[in-house]
């Protein structure tokens, strides 16, 4: 069975760091796993579409970027049959109202929740970087793994 990884916004982000011009801040081990996804290997990506609202919302400050951002990564991604975007469904709905526990000075947004809620759905290990989705997992164990 091919194995499956949920991805979030700076996982993204640092995988095209080259196109984003930013420093890559996910492991080596995060980044070997999303490349296995694009070589078409054994691993499968699910990318929550909010990823890519995120991505979209922040990122497309030019007519310029934007058209970067879409043809070097969103059409990349939508290209590679073993990653999927993943829509927000009720399922992820149940466990992102389910979310409501997380200490106040640690507390994610919105964007963070869907994601983490999408993790939960699939039961998958989360490749990310936030220490705050790190700490919480840790706290709760409501994923297998959190790969940074």
């Amino acid at each position: 069975m091919n194995q499956r990884y949920i991805v979030d916004t700076t996982t993204i982000i640092s995988y095209f760091a080259k196109i984003f011009d930013v420093k890559c801040v996910i492991s080596k081990q995060g980044i070997d796993i999303i490349e296995k996804a694009f070589e078409n290997n054994s691993t499968i990506l699910l990318i929550p579409s909010i990823v890519f609202i995120e991505i979209f919302s922040k990122k497309f400050i030019s007519p310029e970027i934007a058209a970067k951002i879409r043809y070097n990564v969103y059409e990349k991604v939508k290209a590679c049959e073993n990653i999927s975007i993943e829509p927000i469904d009720q399922e992820v709905m149940e466990h992102f109202i389910r979310i409501v526990d997380i200490e106040k000075d640690y507390n994610f947004d919105n964007h963070d929740k869907i994601i983490f809620a999408t993790a939960m759905k699939y039961q998958v290990p989360l490749i990310t970087s936030d220490l705050r989705l790190i700490r919480y997992n840790n706290k709760k164990k409501l994923i297998p793994q959190i790969i940074s």
